[in-house]
């Protein structure tokens, strides 16, 4: 019994001696002393260069304060201001610290930002005097509020762009706003480069703007910069604001795509020729109920050599099934839909495998389709869609009574819902088709499938070129015939097979 009693007072004591402990332990934690609250800077003055954006400008710490032996926690806030200044500033990005974080490292970005937004630096470049403050809270005891000081200088800078646009003659996008290419930053950590990959013309023009809108600040070549560029040059650029600086605009020395590099910090702009990627066929075929089981070759898209076209009225043939051919008569890797039966609504595209089709059912047909099969590896879509033919079809160009004046005053005569022809004297000149007569020329146009081809006797495809859709990059194309034999010819245009027949009277 006697030694059952002396293992029952050391429990009890043990306990005891671990309560103890652990009690102790937590007014450690939270017995934050007589500390006097102090805050310091790293730096007492600071110059901000955006070309060190992600990198820290300053860190300010602090010592924990005092909860007066209340046992309470601590909380802070870190307050802003410009020296001398009593107006009212929010905490530092609405945050508030724990008294587990005793200090804060900004960013060059995020402390020249929030000058500005706080209103303390209104003028960019400027060097002001900033009082940071910060102020400890004891949770549940107002009165005991404790605040440390500490100013350093900044001068602040002004951050270019953050967005930034190609725009001229020179691109696929011509001088169109709703067309500008969107160039992309190189690092989203560090504004001011920023690249993009584009297809330019030979002796033609482009430039840059901070904006889609034609009234922005651009960017334009240096007085002392080079406005010919060819593959590897670097020039210099300049930003343009209004009149007092020369549009001078670039050009390159020979057509083909470039990859641009435009560092808005440093003023340069570099260019280096790109060999894009070919795609895996040059050719691909339409096949399926509709043609009867033969290959009809499909278009290569002007623009986009991995996307492919094809348009016709399709009328109702069992089955309703059609899929895409690599090689005339070949069934082997061939560009199917991803499930059997697909709705012509389904996008997905895989190359070879078990042999699924896309499926137009019967009360789908009686009208013209159009497709765009996109091969551009991991990113293959087929869209297809239906065709509302266009109510009117005029001639233009100066081979053309019309002339090059729009609206066309050579109007083609319909013959049936896709067909028009028209009848009359042809000069020597260019010519294509306008669908819509809209007076910018970014509607809607049928060209030739190469620019400058002979205009003769023949049945030629031609190319729907729809402007008012940006993600075709159709903007700059224009693909005219040029007639060479003057005289008296019938032309019978298919809005839905994309034919031109053409008949020297």
């Amino acid at each position: 019994m006697r030694v059952q009693n002396i293992f029952f007072y050391l429990s009890v004591l043990l306990c005891c001696v671990f309560t103890l402990s652990s009690c102790s332990e937590d007014l450690t934690e939270t017995n934050k002393g007589y500390d006097v609250l102090t805050l310091t800077a790293d730096k007492e003055v600071i110059n901000l260069n955006e070309n060190d954006a992600a990198l820290t400008a300053l860190t300010l710490k602090w010592t924990s304060g005092t909860n007066y032996g209340t046992g309470a926690r601590l909380n802070y806030k870190l307050e802003l201001r410009e020296k001398g200044s009593t107006e009212p500033t929010e905490p530092l990005l609405n945050k508030r610290f724990n008294d587990q974080e005793l200090s804060y490292a900004f960013t060059v970005r995020e402390l020249n930002d929030y000058l500005h937004a706080a209103g303390i630096s209104l003028t960019y470049g400027e060097t002001v005097e900033v009082e940071a403050t910060v102020i400890a809270e004891v949770v549940g005891y107002e009165d005991y509020e404790q605040n440390s000081s500490v100013s350093f200088k900044v001068t602040t800078y002004e951050p270019v762009s953050e967005t930034l646009y190609i725009c001229g003659d020179a691109t696929e996008g011509g001088w169109y706003v709703e067309q500008m290419g969107v160039c992309s930053l190189v690092d989203n950590q560090q504004p001011g480069i920023f690249n993009i990959t584009a297809t330019l013309t030979e002796g033609k023009d482009f430039k840059f703007f901070t904006q889609m809108d034609f009234s922005s600040i651009a960017y334009v070549c240096a007085p002392d910069g080079e406005q010919i560029l060819s593959d590897g040059m670097t020039t210099n650029i300049i930003q343009k604001v209004d009149d007092t600086v020369d549009d001078l605009k670039f050009q390159v020395t020979e057509t083909g795509t470039y990859k641009l590099t435009i560092d808005l910090l440093n003023n340069t702009l570099n260019i280096v020729k790109s060999t894009p990627a070919d795609p895996a066929f040059n050719t691909l075929y339409f096949v399926g109920s509709f043609t009867n089981w033969t290959f009809k070759p499909m278009k290569q898209d002007p623009v986009n050599l991995f996307v492919f076209l094809y348009g016709d009225v399709f009328t109702w043939t069992p089955d309703g099934e059609f899929k895409f051919g690599t090689m005339d008569g070949s069934w082997d890797n061939m560009y199917m839909a991803t499930q059997d039966k697909a709705p012509y609504t389904d996008t997905n595209v895989k190359l070879g495998g078990t042999d699924q089709k896309w499926v137009l059912k019967e009360e789908e047909c009686g009208k013209a389709y159009k497709i765009r099969l996109d091969i551009t590896t991991g990113q293959e879509k087929m869209v297809m869609a239906p065709f509302e033919p266009y109510t009117e079809i005029s001639l233009i160009g100066d081979a053309t009574p019309a002339g090059w004046t729009l609206p066309s005053s050579a109007p083609m005569t319909k013959i049936d819902e896709y067909t028009y022809q028209w009848t009359g004297n042809l000069t020597a000149g260019e010519i294509k088709f306008t669908c819509d007569n809209q007076s910018d020329w970014m509607g809607a146009w049928f060209m030739a499938v190469e620019n400058g081809l002979t205009f003769e006797a023949g049945e030629y495809d031609m190319y729907w070129i729809d402007k008012t859709n940006p993600d075709y990059g159709y903007g700059s194309l224009d693909n005219k015939w040029v007639v060479t034999d003057p005289g008296n010819y019938t032309i019978t245009l298919n809005q839905a097979t994309e034919k031109l027949l053409v008949q020297k009277n």
